[in-house]
């Protein structure tokens, strides 16, 4: 099994692309929210649930090849990628964000994952 990161441009907090090869398990994290504090709070929780749910199907953040981030807007974006960067380190997902109206019980981002653990 092999997960090869292509670099991103800029900030290098996502890749690229991300290419999954080899027998394994692909899981898909549902989006999470953590509604209460800063963005960085927020940020750091909805990363401690998807961390959370991947431990439990055997998994880690290394695992994780792409997330998507729904924002409710994009002035704080820096902060969460500030985040992103922090906690994904030398193993950063492909990356998508997007400014949405709204996100259920106040929150100011709400992030789902794909990971890929081997056999």
């Amino acid at each position: 099994m092999s997960i090869e990161r292509v670099p991103g441009t800029g900030a290098g907090t996502f890749s690229k692309a991300v290419i999954v090869s080899g027998p394994g398990r692909t899981v898909y994290v549902s989006g999470n929210i953590s509604p209460n504090g800063s963005m960085a709070e927020q940020a750091n929780g909805c990363i401690d649930e998807i961390e959370a749910a991947l431990r439990a199907a055997g998994g880690s953040l290394e695992h994780v090849v792409r997330i998507t981030a729904w924002l409710t807007g994009l002035d704080e974006y820096g902060e969460y990628n500030r985040v992103r960067g922090e906690r994904f380190g030398a193993n950063p997902p492909a990356s998508a964000a997007v400014q949405v109206a709204g996100l259920l019980r106040g929150a100011v981002i709400e992030i789902d994952a794909v990971a890929f653990i081997p056999d």
